[in-house]
């Protein structure tokens, strides 16, 4: 095109789609989240010291992060037609901010819990109802594209996680934490500016929606992946950093290993997000489960320190393949179920956050009542029945574009 007046060729900029947008800003809140998360993580040796917490003491500081998204993953089913997935997530992200200040600078442990809780709120909104406002939005054919990006983007949020665990050991945990306040600033800028998307259908019969939501066996399969996730993982993150701090093994160490795996996630989350449009969610989902429901086992024999930071660094990709290939699962769901997409991610984010509230607190008491190998052991065991559920889901499951 040229102007008129001078003759000057414009050069065309292209504008980043709408979809994309929306994707981008609830990955930077991902991101933020998977900070907070795992910032903790390799910081339990220094939190139980600082404030003289035992193994349950710990287990209650990570407990408290998933404790309320079983209510706030329901609420947004009823919410997010009403009030609009956008709307919820400004309100997540200014409840984010304001929450990581608090914990940033709580002198207690009661108000250290507190503020956990209430990012654990925020958190619950973002793996429901912003997850729902990305794959409402994705076009045809690209839910599992634009899933990856965000699981890419919550990896990299694992990246910078332990490296902030490792900089409250060095610095101190006040400046550490508010430098993710300022990240969680940026986000909630950028939710600001972006589009509000397509709106979502209210469900008029909501029990009923969850109940054929619940029948289909491709929902069946995403909530059987949400179970799993936190009944491994749960356990491995709460019982490896302890009992590597117990062993003299540094918080630097542990911040490595954990920043050395999410960079395999970021790399390997969008490329899993393009094999789930290849393959099919089903398949990517059953490969990435089974490798997690093993994975306390190679912990039961209680090996060297160096071969379980390794092993830290080896399953972190795992996540994030489960990560890209579960949302479209429940997409696919839930368009086999005809109800709205935030109706089966309410119901995933609900049994993902009370596995993950539940998980640490049974796995340490039974740590700290038996022995570690043991409540290794039983977590692998208690994974095999939602594998088998989810064996069944992805056998039975209707055939849709996911």
């Amino acid at each position: 095109m040229r102007n008129g007046r001078n003759g000057a060729r414009r050069r065309y900029v292209p504008r980043m789609q709408p979809a994309r947008r929306i994707t981008v800003a609830v990955g930077l809140a991902m991101f933020v989240d998977a900070a907070l998360y795992l910032a903790v993580l390799p910081l339990l040796p220094v939190y139980a010291d600082r404030f003289h917490l035992g193994t349950l003491g710990a287990a209650v500081l990570v407990a408290a992060y998933p404790a309320a998204t079983p209510a706030v993953s329901l609420a947004c089913v009823v919410l997010v037609p009403r009030v609009g997935a956008r709307r919820i997530a400004l309100a997540s992200s200014v409840l984010m901010l304001a929450a990581t200040i608090t914990f940033a600078l709580a002198p207690s442990a009661p108000v250290l819990v507190a503020a956990r809780f209430l990012q654990g709120v925020a958190s619950g909104t973002i793996w429901t109802s912003s997850m729902a406002w990305v794959t409402h939005n994705a076009p045809e054919g690209r839910r599992g594209r634009e899933s990856g990006i965000v699981m890419g983007m919550l990896s990299a949020g694992s990246i910078a996680g332990p490296g902030v665990g490792a900089l409250g050991a060095w610095i101190g945990l006040e400046p550490a934490f508010l430098a993710v306040a300022v990240v969680s600033a940026v986000g909630l800028a950028w939710t600001v500016f972006a589009p509000a998307g397509r709106p979502v259908e209210p469900e008029t019969r909501l029990v009923s929606a969850i109940l054929r939501a619940v029948r289909e066996p491709l929902s069946q399969a995403a909530l059987a992946v949400a179970l799993i996730d936190p009944l491994a993982f749960g356990t491995i993150d709460l019982l490896v950093p302890l009992g590597l701090g117990r062993h003299g093994t540094s918080s630097a160490a542990i911040a490595a290993a954990l920043s050395a795996g999410a960079v395999l996630g970021a790399v390997v989350g969008p490329i899993a997000g393009r094999m789930v449009d290849r393959f099919g969610a089903p398949r990517i989902s059953l490969a990435a489960a089974a490798a997690i429901a093993a994975a306390p086992l190679l912990f039961v024999p209680g090996p060297p320190a160096g071969v379980q930071l390794a092993l830290l660094v080896v399953f972190s990709p795992v996540f994030a393949v489960a990560g890209a290939a579960i949302f479209p699962l429940a997409s696919a769901g839930a368009d086999a179920a005809g109800v709205a997409h935030v109706v089966v991610n309410g119901l995933q984010g609900a049994v993902w956050a009370i596995g993950f509230t539940a998980s640490p607190l049974v796995v340490g008491a039974l740590a700290q009542a038996t022995s570690p190998a043991v409540a290794f052991a039983v977590a692998a065991v208690v994974c095999l029945p939602p594998l088998a559920l989810l064996v069944h889901g992805v056998r039975a499951g209707t055939r849709v574009p996911v």
